[in-house]
């Protein structure tokens, strides 16, 4: 008997875990810029339907294009 109550712990703790590591992807992906291709791509699907999205090569080349011509308040 003492054995059916370890494995729900067991796989309870793995789901925490689980739980844990999708927690911090999803916030190394926020922190690094990669869920703002995402973002743009799932924009273009539902407002633009008829075109194409950039390549994800050809997305940061803009961005990063658009932020050398408007710097703003940024800290790099």
């Amino acid at each position: 008997m003492a054995t059916d109550a370890v494995v729900p712990a067991r796989s309870g703790a793995l789901a925490a875990l689980g739980r844990a590591w999708r927690a911090l992807v999803w916030f190394a992906k926020g922190v690094t810029g990669e869920s703002k291709y995402a973002a743009y791509v799932a924009h273009e699907r539902a407002a633009h339907p008829d075109r194409t999205p950039m390549t994800e090569r050809d997305y940061w080349r803009c961005v990063y294009s658009e932020q050398d011509a408007n710097p703003g308040a940024r800290c790099c």
